[in-house]
């Protein structure tokens, strides 16, 4: 089986795109209606629900016997006609949602793969991560912007682990000391809550789009939450097309990879002086 073959298996298996292709074949079809306010009327989110692979967020609105208000409530939703609209695949005219000529173009003439690279290529660099999961901000800055701004860096660490797995602690400690976000995540007497991380940049990002894949379990408060995670085929052909095989050029002297790795040796938490001092041999050498 070529690499090629095994890369559409995986862009077919994509929950997240294979509903974003859905919506959009549904658009060309039947149109979608706009309430007032510029939502996806209700009654056609009920006939994508019947298609969607994504689920949950309907399950557990059944489960507790609510009912769903607005195109809101299902954030993933949001987040495909947002980049159809950034994409230039569908347009507004009249209350309605209509398919482009590039819409059609999209679905009809270009290959699976290329259409999954176009729809995470617009995910990564054209749509806000601060819009998309809004992160507390310090002077108008939220952590999403920093770690938007600064994502090639991550995507080489995850790169030069390739598919090895990845302590989610020691990397969340490690991007809080490469980017300074000291002030962003504090002790508040629990330990610290890497919640922009875990589902701005992991779980809504990466995991949602099939680049990583993740392993769970509770923490000694009963939430679950990610142990570790590591790099899919189809995230490491991501990260080598959107970083142009960057790590290649540079070597080791990578030092959140450096951070990570010394801590999932030890099977420990490194100190700040320990992190600061491996970005500081990383500089000099540079």
């Amino acid at each position: 089986m070529t690499d090629n073959t095994l890369l559409n298996q995986d862009t077919a298996n994509n929950d997240f795109f294979h509903d974003f292709i859905i919506f959009l074949t549904y658009i060309e079809k039947n149109t979608i209606r706009r309430t007032a306010t510029g939502n996806i009327s209700l009654a056609d989110i009920a006939a994508l629900k019947k298609d969607f692979r994504q689920q949950k967020i309907f399950k557990d609105y059944e489960k507790h016997g609510w009912k769903i208000a607005s195109e809101v409530d299902i954030r993933f939703l949001t987040h495909m006609k947002v980049l159809a609209e950034v994409m230039y695949l569908t347009y507004n005219r009249k209350g309605k949602l209509l398919i482009s000529k590039n819409g059609r173009g999209y679905l009809h003439n270009i290959d699976p793969i290329t259409q999954y690279w176009n729809m995470v290529e617009t995910y990564w660099h054209k749509i806000s991560w601060e819009y998309v999961n809004p992160s507390f901000e310090i002077d108008g800055e939220g952590v999403m912007d920093i770690l938007q701004k600064n994502q090639n860096i991550i995507w080489d660490a995850l790169l030069r682990k390739e598919y090895e797995w990845i302590d989610f602690q020691a990397f969340c400690e490690t991007i809080k000391v490469h980017f300074n976000l000291d002030s962003y995540f504090k002790d508040k007497g629990y330990g610290i809550d890497f919640f922009p991380i875990e589902y701005g940049l992991i779980k809504n990002n990466l995991f949602r789009l099939g680049c990583i894949e993740i392993e769970e379990e509770k923490n000694a408060r009963g939430f679950t939450k990610i142990k570790r995670f590591k790099p899919t085929k189809l995230g490491t052909y991501m990260f080598k097309k959107i970083i142009k095989d960057k790590s290649e050029e540079e070597g080791d002297d990578c030092p959140i990879c450096r951070g990570m790795k010394k801590a999932e040796k030890e099977q420990r938490n490194l100190s700040m002086e320990e992190l600061k001092e491996l970005f500081d041999e990383a500089k000099k050498k540079k």
